[in-house]
């Protein structure tokens, strides 16, 4: 987890390092690259259109979701399968009132409803139906805030070409009138503006929507891995024959995990 967070760092540290070093080293006025009419332009013009597409809560919250570019993704499963593996052992042995009160203290909503499903004696199908459906929710909310930031990525080189114009327009007025010193300044705001939003579209608004799509993928692994165990509960499989479930399971998705749009082996509950 750890080095998962260094290589965030490395990765974001390394970034800025190589463009302001590219900016220093080819300009001979690296000041010039700092426009705030520009910058204006790009993000103003890029939250009015992403606040007319989407509802403003959305919005904000996908906002705050920003933060994952910072923070390690649960790639180790181990902890669910052991709680798996715990109540299928109490479920076996018929210890009804261990799984009442160790139910109590499961802080996963998704693992708790599904294993107090098959306590209450629900039907195979009323579980699979419910869980089915909580992944099916929280695939699309997490595809929700994902395509918040791809629009983000396309509105933001857009509003830098309409600032590019907006300084083409004023450079031309400027030269009608015969004011040749703020030339440079109207086309300054011409190329910047293009810059900043091309680099926000790429080094921002991309790597935070492939780092959710990484998230999305991983969440649904868990989630897929704590429903089929909750199924195979059901069946009264062994603890033993659960383990080795869970276990082929984590190979299969360690393999696949490689490529974060892979679907879950478990396609009964994938959606």
């Amino acid at each position: 987890m750890k080095l998962f967070k260094f290589s965030n760092f490395i990765g974001v540290f390394t970034g800025i390092l190589f463009l302001v070093s590219a900016v220093g080293f080819s300009a001979d006025e690296p000041m010039a690259f700092i426009n705030f009419p520009g910058l204006l332009i790009v993000l103003g013009g890029t939250m009015t259109a992403m606040l007319i597409s989407f509802p403003f809560s959305e919005v904000l919250a996908a906002l705050k979701q920003g933060k994952v570019v910072t923070e390690s993704l649960n790639r180790d499963f181990s902890r669910e399968t052991k709680q798996i593996l715990h109540f299928s052992t109490l479920w076996f042995r018929k210890q009804y009132a261990m799984i009442d009160r160790d139910l109590e203290r499961l802080d996963s909503p998704f693992l708790k409803k599904g294993l107090q499903m098959v306590r209450d004696g629900q039907s195979s199908d009323d579980v699979i139906s419910l869980l089915n459906w909580s992944i099916s929710q929280i695939r699309a909310k997490e595809s929700a805030v994902i395509n918040i930031f791809r629009s983000m990525a396309t509105f933001a080189p857009a509003f830098g070409m309409v600032g590019s114009l907006v300084g083409l327009v004023n450079m031309l007025q400027t030269i009608e009138t015969g004011n040749l010193s703020a030339v440079s300044s109207d086309m300054g705001v011409a190329l910047v503006t293009t810059f900043y939003g091309l680099l926000l579209a790429n080094l921002v608004f991309k790597p935070i929507a492939t780092k959710l799509e990484q998230r999305r993928h991983l969440k649904i692994i868990q989630l897929t891995m704590m429903a089929e165990g909750v199924a195979l509960i059901q069946q009264q499989r062994t603890p033993s024959a659960i383990r080795d479930v869970l276990v082929s399971f984590m190979l299969e998705q360690e393999q696949s995990t490689t490529n974060s749009v892979s679907k879950p082996m478990m396609t009964r509950y994938s959606v």
